[in-house]
């Protein structure tokens, strides 16, 4: 990613602006093995990603980093004000969605400020919280469709 067709932080706000659009449901980022180059694959060495997903209703955020242990974990990224416990769909495919908490749901634009600071920095800001997420268990569920699928016939 460069800032030679426009500003960085303007082409995340637009990748995560068009979540949810065109069966657009989510977008990531990592640090390529090799900087010089524009195929970025990611390095196992850090396995170090940020993702969203979501649509014009809201943006859930989540990164993976290396934690305390050495081992990489994926976290929830969230505001640091408390939880009252409500939850929200936030969906990440046509037929699948995730469960966050109401602090963990941003904004396209509060979604584009978190990644340009793990782009510029390889972390999350610290005004942020983050929350670690069990990969042993099953962390999406089915979205309810209410209107037919013209390409499936779901209801």
């Amino acid at each position: 990613m460069t800032d030679d067709y426009r500003p960085i932080l303007d082409q995340l706000r637009r990748m995560l602006d068009l979540l949810g659009s065109e069966e657009r449901y989510t977008y990531s980022i990592w640090r390529g093995a090799d900087p010089t180059s524009i195929v970025g694959f990611r390095d196992s060495a850090t396995d170090s990603f940020m993702q969203a997903a979501g649509s014009d209703e809201g943006v859930t955020v989540e990164v993976r980093l290396p934690g305390p242990d050495g081992e990489s974990h994926l976290y929830a990224v969230g505001r640091s004000e408390p939880t009252d416990g409500t939850t929200t769909l936030i969906p990440i495919s046509h037929d699948r969605a995730v469960r966050v908490f109401s602090n963990e749901v941003f904004t396209a634009d509060e979604a584009a400020a978190i990644f340009y600071t793990y782009y510029l920095t390889d972390s999350v800001a610290q005004s942020y919280v983050l929350r670690e997420l069990d990969l042993a268990q099953e962390l999406s569920e089915l979205r309810c469709q209410t209107v037919p699928d013209a390409r499936t016939r779901d209801w």
